[in-house]
């Protein structure tokens, strides 16, 4: 048995690891504001800018528009022309028609001021989720430096991407449904916006045998459909399925710029050279093998922030299409690993893979810097981590359960 001195010499050493840990992500964090600040200079807020189109393509009564990827793309430029140095590439529209409803209010706004509503409205609920949703005894702040400093977040910025929004679902909807099951059932179920997001989700669910979550989420997700449609058509309902089942040019044309600039695995095993059917086989069994680690995950007695942290980062291990911005997951994967962790469990193997993941961003998209195809490699590491922490735990509880109490010589 350690000694109480050598468990606080243990514990300052953990802390003084975090410290180095938690700096070291700082840095390569304002490095990546730097890098995104100067890199989309030329460019910014292009992902909002697709938003901002379809929105105001509903109010001028021309949703034809939409599914017109040509030409809604020729209207951004025109729209934002004072804001480009040059014209933009294919910018198609790849969501649900329920996205729409979510991005209107934004669409009534002028553009000065709907982007920035946009991003700080986001940013307000990834903040309020993880202020509200989480454990009180769980430390915050690196959380919250987290939703400021990741690498992510800068690209997700100056993208104008939604990633601050699906953010505060996940992390609202898992984060609090012990206390308030229906209505985070509810947050989940609005995640059907992002469909390729709410797949890990929705096993939580089952395997923690949530069912009144689940239905919960079912029924919004229901919902949401049902008033997309007089609100945006059958027409829109028609060009979204088209485009998602049958390949057509619009799709192509969205495979080239869109799913290969992510960092999922698909587009990492195609950039290392594999053919697409190899690229789609290794997404599929990353997507089968996230499904079963959640499941297993959230069929053990551990914390609700460890489990969390292995449903953030098997999310985007498992989406079919993850953008860099969608990486703010990771990040905050990492840093609820490392913060529900206890001092003695903060090993140098563990804090190295979390801040690895945690900086993965920074050095992403693959289409970008081809270093960024490891990022699957490091998030399956940290998954590992962390299933091995909730084993040892586990294994541990009966463990501490048996032995005989301390009595006094």
């Amino acid at each position: 048995m350690s000694s109480p001195q050598s468990s606080e010499i243990s514990a300052g050493k953990a802390g003084g690891g975090f410290a180095v840990t938690a700096s070291i992500c700082a840095v390569f964090g304002l490095l990546g504001w730097a890098f995104d600040l100067w890199f989309f200079r030329v460019g910014p807020a292009q992902d909002w800018m697709v938003f901002y189109t379809v929105a105001r393509a509903f109010f001028d009564g021309n949703l034809p528009l939409i599914f017109d990827g040509a030409t809604l793309t020729a209207a951004i430029n025109q729209r934002f022309a004072d804001w480009l140095t040059y014209p933009l590439g294919p910018h198609p529209w790849v969501y649900p028609p329920p996205f729409l409803l979510l991005i209107l209010p934004f669409g009534v706004l002028p553009p000065v001021l709907s982007l920035p509503s946009f991003v700080l409205a986001g940013f307000a609920a990834s903040v309020l989720s993880v202020w509200r949703c989480l454990d009180r005894n769980l430390r915050r702040w690196p959380l919250i430096a987290t939703l400021l400093l990741c690498p992510a977040v800068p690209f997700n910025v100056m993208t104008g991407q939604n990633a601050f929004y699906t953010a505060a679902l996940l992390v609202a909807g898992l984060g609090g449904i012990a206390r308030y099951p229906v209505l985070c059932g509810a947050l989940l179920g609005l995640l059907s916006v992002k469909p390729q997001l709410c797949l890990m989700a929705f096993v939580a669910l089952v395997a923690a045998r949530q069912w009144r979550s689940l239905g919960s989420a079912a029924a919004s997700a229901c919902l949401l459909t049902l008033v997309s449609v007089p609100v945006a058509g059958l027409d829109m309902w028609r060009g979204w399925l088209d485009l998602v089942f049958g390949g057509n040019e619009l799709y192509q044309s969205w495979l080239n710029v869109g799913r290969l600039n992510g960092i999922g695995v698909y587009a990492c095993v195609s950039w290392l050279g594999a053919p697409g059917s190899v690229a789609s086989l290794a997404q599929a069994a990353a997507t089968i093998g996230s499904g079963g680690l959640v499941y297993w995950v959230y069929r053990q007695p551990a914390s609700g922030a460890i489990r969390l942290a292995a449903l953030l980062a098997a999310t985007i291990l498992a989406a079919p299409h993850a953008s860099n911005s969608d990486a703010i997951l990771l990040g905050l994967a990492a840093s609820l690993y490392v913060t529900a962790l206890p001092p003695q469990e903060l090993r140098p193997h563990r804090l190295a893979i979390a801040a690895a993941v945690w900086i993965s961003p920074l050095f992403n998209p693959p289409v970008l810097f081809r270093i960024g195809c490891v990022t699957p490699l490091l998030v399956a590491a940290l998954l590992a981590v962390i299933a091995i922490t909730i084993r040892g735990q586990s294994e541990a509880e009966p463990a501490a359960a048996a032995a005989p109490p301390l009595t006094a010589a």
